[in-house]
């Protein structure tokens, strides 16, 4: 796989993380081998002042539907991290409700609707997240042995996370997991099948 990263375009953006983004979104989205039809989810935590002056965390995750190849920063959904987080408090909630709670937590109502995954994005304790279709991944997680496939090429580098359609279920089965975890242990998260 090629490094598409031009540093000299990316120190222009420095002084404006979601540009910055938004432009290494695109890298992403244009290997097909990630990212199979523009899928797969980027995102960014910033603090920014309120309407009333009062700093806030929030999350911009690419909205529902949008291609990461041709994304630009009107297709980031901003979310009030605090909001989103506070769902976690939850053992349980339809997906419906996560959906209409993720609409209450959003700073601009006329953003794309936020991706289903985006309470995932805010449980993960980093400021930029990535989340890729990889070929070569799928494929082998896929499998019946996808977990033994996995742990054989990547050892302990990953964390591991067993088959849950994406939703509260998998954002609150995450979160159950790593309350214990040291992040920094790890090179990223494979979630199976």
């Amino acid at each position: 796989m090629k490094n598409l990263w031009d540093q000299k375009r990316a120190s222009k953006l420095e002084n404006n993380p979601l540009q910055l983004r938004v432009y290494s979104s695109q890298l992403l989205g244009l290997n097909s081998d990630l990212v199979m039809h523009g899928g797969g989810n980027t995102s960014i935590k910033l603090r920014e002042s309120n309407i009333f002056g009062e700093e806030e965390d929030i999350l911009y995750v690419k909205g529902s539907g949008r291609n990461l190849f041709n994304i630009s920063s009107e297709d980031f959904t901003p979310l009030r991290m605090k909001h989103m987080k506070k769902l976690m408090k939850f053992t349980n909630i339809s997906d419906k409700i996560m959906v209409l709670e993720q609409q209450v937590a959003m700073t601009n109502p006329e953003a794309p609707s936020p991706s289903v995954e985006a309470l995932l994005h805010a449980i993960i304790p980093f400021c930029w997240i990535d989340h890729t279709h990889a070929d070569a991944v799928v494929t082998l997680t896929n499998t019946p042995k996808g977990e033994k496939l996995i742990q054989d090429l990547y050892g302990n580098r990953f964390l591991i996370i067993p088959y849950i359609m994406p939703g509260f279920k998998l954002a609150r089965k995450v979160y159950e997991i790593t309350q214990k975890v040291d992040w920094q242990k790890y090179e990223g998260m494979i979630l199976l099948n």
